[in-house]
């Protein structure tokens, strides 16, 4: 209990004494405050005085003297009463209630203010007056709660001065930002109304209200900063943490220079402590005096006419040379915008003011290529062009081209000339590739298959100037998460690697930033954009432009699926090529799948060239029907150079008919008769494509053209199909080799008796579609929800398999022609019209 007064009983005068740590406080500007108590008892009935002071501190050690801290400063005097009946003569009210009180006077508020940031702020409750009186005065005496005695303050903190670094100059609104500096080192600005722009800050955030800053803004007029007229400005109404944000509205003037500063107010009424720094600008309109010069660096591509002399033709399109830009006499050349033949601008940075810069250079076309060159002062006032002429030659082949068709045996050859051959190390299996059968030309398709344990494929020495454009492209099929495909070592440190990224479950043509273990991988990798097919084949091809904007590249089966950047220059690996592995300090990134078909150009390829023939489809079957061959066993061959015959069924239910659409071709009576081949054409879990012509004669239910088979059903198939809705072409897929697998229908057009049809299914594992063609015209293509399986049985024209052979084809078929891969649209459109 708090008790103040003279104790009428006689055991002595009391003041109470409430200490307050105002440390917090420190740095705020108060804006209210108050001392609340509660007053349990009063000796009179009727109000009387109780003082609030502020007094010395309370001793924090060994005893207080018995008349307590002294008085410092009064403060504030209210009155009350809460008698409570204790005995004798009582209150005609008794018992009084409670009686909250509150001093909130604006000598409390300033003498809190005056003393904020104080670790002891000591305040008494006394019935000593302003004039030292009255403190003997019995009947004054009175009780409080010290639990309901407290001190509320209502406090705001200034706004914070900003920094250099949250102020920016900007040329236009958009433009980026130009530094706030003074002195020598000032941006130079061309523009008639620069911005000037400032990030403001409370430490109340959105409680101190919103913010306004303050723009001070001075020319330099002789050797003396002066006011410019209307300024300082205000922007107001600004969210802690955003901009405020300043136009000039008097038009600048060439060779002008300014500096210009912010203050942050906030709606409380606070100011920052001070205003920010100065941040200078100058006006720029004059452009470089000269227009720069341009030299082959390394010598490889000189100039031609009409500048220079050289005529002949030299590196490749694609092969990178070095380039260097002078600035010729002209001392505030800051950077040079540079493209070539037109292509995207470039920007790089002159070594210091006036001073050169080399980069790489690539030549996208052969004979004539053109690179552009202007140079910029500080403000982007550029010269005038140079166009520097050279020729480059034809396009180089790949340095490496590993095919892998030994089937046998550790060392892959090298196909080029004098090409590095690699080492297969230390177990490393040949299996299939993505094509099955053996080629009377150019044999068996084979890949190498690595167990991502510690199988891989290694050159004596490096096969590219990494530091240099170059690619690396291969087939490959993923079988487990992560893995890289191809990567030249350094020392400690692969600066680019083609891989499956783990952590990204994508695909990706990843850089390193310098030969140390666990360099830091570039923040913006080629990647595509969907996750890997595990199981799939896919061909890869990573390309690094030395003299591109956007360096990295990845392309998958021909088209570009990812672009990135490298994040540091790129440096040259002098160690050896690794197939299926890469080098983080030791060989790491074991990759577990198979590869095949491993190439290695020294030059950024034209994917439009260099890529098509590697990543087109191949014809794996096909059958013209035109044998008309009559000895047991009845074929017809296959011309696609994989000898694959059709066997046709005992006759007369398959036979051959001179009413084919191009002459021959067979015909099968919808009972027994089809024809197949000897074991599996296509691998049907990878992407493919089937075509025919057919002509439907009649029958219920499904009618096969072609299919190939599993153990249990056909993996897909091609038909007329007959139900409720109609007699319409379709492809039919099954989830698993079991006629109880859930079914994937891609219906189409009507089937027309008697009519020739073309007929196109094709099925991008990639994609993951399947497309049914109908007369070179796509009419229906579904996505595939499940995984495509195998079917390991022979290819069959005319019927399918359900348990056993099923859905006999009654009616003509003709041109029978089957690739490994999917065709695009254009491509089917060529087949249909006979190409």
């Amino acid at each position: 209990m708090a008790r103040v007064g003279k104790d009428p009983e006689g055991s002595g005068t009391y003041r109470s004494y409430f200490s307050f740590k105002l440390v917090s406080l420190s740095g705020k500007t108060i804006r209210d405050a108050k001392f609340l108590t509660e007053m349990t008892h009063s000796w009179d009935c009727d109000s009387t005085p109780v003082n609030l002071w502020r007094t010395a501190d309370i001793a924090t050690t060994g005893k207080q003297a018995w008349s307590g801290p002294s008085f410092s400063k009064w403060l504030e005097e209210r009155s009350a009463h809460a008698h409570k009946p204790s005995g004798g003569a009582g209150c005609s009210d008794d018992p009084q209630p409670d009686k909250p009180m509150e001093f909130a006077s604006q000598n409390v508020i300033d003498d809190i203010s005056a003393n904020r940031g104080q670790d002891i702020y000591t305040l008494a409750l006394s019935t000593r007056r302003s004039d030292g009186t009255s403190e003997s005065t019995s009947n004054w005496w009175k009780k409080f709660d010290p639990v309901q005695t407290k001190l509320t303050i209502e406090y705001n903190t200034n706004p914070n001065t900003p920094t250099a670094a949250q102020l920016s100059t900007h040329a236009g609104y958009t433009a980026p930002a130009q530094v706030c500096v003074t002195g020598t080192s000032r941006p130079a600005v061309r523009s008639d109304f620069p911005w000037l722009k400032a990030t403001v800050s409370d430490p109340d955030g959105s409680g101190g209200g919103s913010l306004a800053g303050v723009f001070t803004l001075q020319k330099l007029v002789g050797s003396t900063w002066t006011n410019v007229s209307g300024w300082p400005k205000t922007d107001s109404g600004v969210a802690p943490g955003a901009k405020a944000e300043l136009q000039l509205t008097t038009k600048t003037v060439n060779g002008e220079l300014y500096r210009w500063q912010v203050q942050t107010k906030d709606t409380l009424g606070g100011v920052s402590a001070s205003a920010s720094p100065w941040c200078e600008f100058s006006v720029d309109y004059s452009a470089p005096a000269s227009t720069p010069t341009v030299t082959a660096a390394d010598g490889l591509y000189p100039e031609a006419p009409p500048r220079g002399t050289d005529l002949d033709s030299h590196g490749s399109p694609g092969y990178s040379g070095r380039f260097t830009f002078s600035a010729n006499g002209a001392a505030d050349v800051f950077d040079y915008v540079y493209q070539v033949n037109g292509g995207p601008e470039m920007t790089v940075r002159a070594s210091q003011l006036g001073g050169p810069a080399t980069v790489w250079v690539t030549p996208t076309v052969r004979l004539e290529n053109v690179v552009t060159v202007r140079s910029r002062d500080q403000a982007g006032n550029p010269s005038a062009s140079y166009d520097y002429v050279f020729y480059a030659g034809d396009p180089s082949a790949p340095v490496a081209h590993w095919a892998m068709d030994e089937g046998s045996g550790t060392t892959l050859a090298n196909k080029l000339d004098g090409g590095a051959a690699a080492t297969l190390a230390p177990s490393p299996k040949w299996a299939d590739s993505r094509v099955l059968g053996v080629h009377k030309q150019s044999g068996k398709d084979w890949a190498v298959e690595l167990d991502g344990v510690d199988d891989q494929a290694v050159t004596a020495g490096p096969v590219v100037d990494t530091a240099r454009s170059f690619t690396f492209a291969a087939w490959v099929r993923a079988d487990a998460v992560g893995g890289v495909v191809v990567a030249q070592a350094g020392a400690n440190k692969s600066p680019f690697e083609l891989q499956y990224f783990p952590t990204k479950q994508r695909w990706c043509f990843t850089s390193y930033t310098s030969d140390i273990a666990n360099a830091s991988v570039t923040p913006s990798p080629a990647c595509t954009p969907d996750p890997v097919q595990v199981g799939a084949w896919v061909h890869l091809a990573g390309i690094y432009d030395a003299g591109a904007s956007s360096q990295l590249s990845l392309y998958v089966n021909g088209v570009r699926r990812g672009v990135g950047t490298t994040s540091a220059p790129a440096w040259t690996a002098s160690g050896p090529l690794l197939i299926g592995a890469g080098r983080n300090g030791s060989p790491v990134g074991w990759f577990r799948g198979a590869i095949s078909e491993v190439r290695v150009w020294d030059r950024a390829i034209d994917p439009a060239i260099d890529l098509v023939e590697l990543v087109r489809p191949v014809r794996v079957g096909q059958w013209d029907m035109d044998d008309d061959d009559q000895e047991e066993p009845r074929q017809a061959g296959d011309s696609s150079g994989y000898q694959r015959p059709l066997t046709l069924a005992a006759s007369p239910s398959a036979a051959w008919t001179a009413d084919g659409y191009d002459s021959m071709g067979l015909t099968f009576d919808g009972v027994s008769g089809a024809s197949q081949t000897d074991g599996p054409v296509l691998r049907t879990d990878q992407s493919y494509t089937v075509s025919a012509w057919a002509r439907y004669t009649g029958g219920a239910g499904a009618r096969t053209v072609i299919a190939q088979d599993g153990k249990n059903v056909s993996s897909s198939f091609l038909s007329c199909r007959s139900d409720a809705t109609g007699t319409k072409w379709s492809v039919m897929t099954r989830s698993a080799d079991s006629t109880s697998s859930s079914a994937l229908y891609v219906i189409g057009s009507d089937c027309i008796p008697n009519q020739w049809t073309h007929l196109v299914a094709v099925q991008d594992v990639t994609s993951r579609t399947l497309s049914l063609y109908v007369n070179g015209v796509l009419v229906k293509q579904s996505a595939q929800t499940y995984d495509p399986w195998h079917g390991d049985g022979a290819l069959a024209i005319g019927r399918g398999l359900w348990r056993t052979p099923a859905d006999y084809f009654g009616g003509q078929i003709d041109s029978v022609k089957v690739w490994q891969g999917a065709l695009s649209a254009a491509e089917v459109q060529a087949v249909f019209a006979g190409f």
